[in-house]
């Protein structure tokens, strides 16, 4: 196969592209970097088509918005052999898919998460799975079925969202989330600390079940010293400085696995709770340190990490391992670019993050 040219774009979804460009353009793989906008994320990126998305914007703007597209659409298409899409879109919003074929590109598409969950159907599987999450009806479901249908290979993260693709559809590669842990300096918890502070994002309050974790402090507040910060409205730098000082994270309750802010703070070497359901316990490596709690047993799993300060530094060390064994940037950045050249087999569950495990970094 002639040299590769990677394109990723064009939505930034918690460093997942900047962290996948970065490391296949360390491993000497050209790579460009487009976003629909700026916005105020630390992550980096080579273009912004400076596009709002607001649909009356974009209809009063359109004479200018279609040029601009039309001039990258042609752009990448001479310049980049391989497309990697985030969030479900393409340039033109999938309706040049065929184009891409027809000049013999290969296209994957990556999905996060609410980009292809239907929340309804995932609740069959998941008692807890929130109600409100994002769903498109029958254009969310003919949408995924177009780029099942022209795309070279699906990317997910894990293994969860593998039931919501349709029966026809490319290989599907897990490639576990990616992280620079180069950046980030472990801050171990105390073992003796006396004061427990818990440390939550609400982010979305339903899905992660933001309000029976405040329950659950509340009732433990009787009995224990524990306060719970909630990091809402603060800059990056004012939110890491919060995490760092944790001695427990809770991440999520409901969605029944772990995303990047359960692997960021592994990372810092926090113990951290989020919800693993059954199956996903069986298909993510054995010994994930996440400390599995839904609405029913948070005050529970609370309750045991307040009382047992040797536990909390135990799970913090043993996260911290995990994601420099799994979710290393330069490891996974290796896993796309076998993918790209085609000399990945298709792998999910845990096969998948024993292979990202092996990869060496140079």
């Amino acid at each position: 196969m002639k040299r590769i040219r990677v394109f990723h774009g064009l939505s930034e979804v918690a460093g997942q592209a900047y962290y996948s460009v970065k490391g296949l353009r360390e491993l000497g793989v050209p790579t460009t970097h487009m976003v629909w906008a700026s916005d105020s994320s630390q992550y980096n990126y080579d273009v912004s088509l400076d596009i709002d998305k607001n649909k009356k914007n974009m209809i009063r703007s359109l004479p200018v918005w279609a040029a601009k597209l039309l001039y990258y659409e042609c752009k990448i298409l001479r310049e980049n052999n391989i497309f990697h899409f985030h969030f479900g879109r393409s340039l033109f919003c999938n309706y040049d898919l065929k184009l891409f074929r027809k000049f013999r590109k290969k296209v994957f598409y990556e999905f996060h998460g609410s980009d292809l969950r239907d929340y309804r159907l995932a609740k069959t599987r998941n008692q807890y799975m929130p109600d409100d999450g994002n769903n498109f009806g029958k254009d969310y479901k003919k949408r995924t079925e177009k780029i099942c249908r022209y795309a070279d290979g699906i990317i997910l993260h894990d293994d969860e969202l593998i039931f919501h693709l349709p029966e026809k559809r490319p290989n599907v590669y897990v490639v576990p989330l990616r992280l620079d842990l180069q950046s980030i300096v472990p801050v171990y918890v105390s073992r003796e600390s006396k004061k427990i502070r818990i440390v939550h994002a609400p982010t979305w309050r339903q899905g992660k079940g933001s309000d029976y974790l405040i329950e659950a402090v509340e009732r433990l507040q009787k009995k224990y010293e524990a306060e719970l910060i909630l990091v809402e409205n603060k800059t990056p730098q004012e939110a890491l400085a919060l995490y760092k000082a944790a001695d427990i994270i809770v991440d999520q309750l409901r969605i029944g696995t772990y995303g990047v802010f359960a692997v960021e703070s592994m990372a810092l070497g926090k113990p951290v709770i989020t919800y693993i359901t059954e199956e996903m316990k069986q298909r993510l490596p054995q010994e994930l340190p996440i400390v599995s709690a839904n609405p029913d047993t948070i005050m529970e799993e609370l309750e045991k990490l307040i009382q047992d300060g040797e536990l909390r530094y135990h799970l913090g060390v043993q996260g911290r391992e995990y994601v420099e064994k799994y979710h290393d940037y330069r490891k996974n950045a290796r896993m796309l670019s076998e993918i790209y050249q085609g000399k990945a087999k298709p792998l999910q569950g845990r096969e998948a993050f024993l292979h990202a495990a092996s990869e060496k970094i140079k």
